[in-house]
């Protein structure tokens, strides 16, 4: 099987850059995936996203708690984010999320705990759900309204299209979606 995944992320409407940013680190046994959405707009939120992404592609522990953990810690002092992190495997998603990036898989809701990383965490919970082919991930930050359905297509086709139909105008709207395909 082949791991199909994409990140698309519009930033608010007449900011050079935005918060939203979705990493996918692909592995032997799988990927790491992250969907990060810093609070507020423009360049602060952007800085505040790439210190989030350096972390996730300098960490040696992919266990999303122990991650959002890092991650709380690197954030401290800054105006923090909400974040949803995940690690993929062939038959299953081990996933820990805090804030307002929301998680599912086939559109039934992963456990997000509320908080800012940074600022004011809760312990993260890690759950672990079965992901069966052609079964999608999908994470979404607070500027895309939750789909009743995924539209059809490769991921990058179908995040792209969530972005543009779902997406809010009035803040940044960001994507992740992966799915093992059972067939190319």
């Amino acid at each position: 099987m082949e791991l199909d995944w994409s990140i698309s992320v519009r930033s608010y409407p007449g900011a050079p850059r935005g918060g939203d940013l979705g990493l996918v680190i692909p592995a032997p046994d799988g990927a790491l995936a992250a969907l990060i959405d810093a609070s507020g707009h423009g360049l602060s939120a952007f800085k505040v996203a790439q210190q989030a992404r350096n972390v996730l592609l300098g960490s040696t522990d992919w266990a999303p708690d122990a991650l959002l953990c890092e991650l709380d810690a690197a954030l401290s002092g800054s105006i923090g984010a909400a974040i949803s992190v995940a690690r993929i495997y062939p038959d299953s998603v081990t996933f820990a999320g805090v804030g307002n990036v929301q998680a599912s898989v086939d559109l039934s809701p992963l456990l997000v705990r509320e908080g800012v990383v940074g600022l004011r965490m809760r312990t993260p919970r890690t759950v672990t759900v079965a992901l069966t082919a052609d079964a999608w991930l999908l994470m979404h930050t607070d500027g895309v309204k939750h789909p009743n359905a995924i539209p059809a297509g490769s991921a990058e086709t179908s995040a792209r299209t969530l972005v543009e139909t779902r997406g809010s105008d009035h803040d940044d709207a960001g994507v992740l979606l992966a799915r093992w395909r059972s067939s190319p």
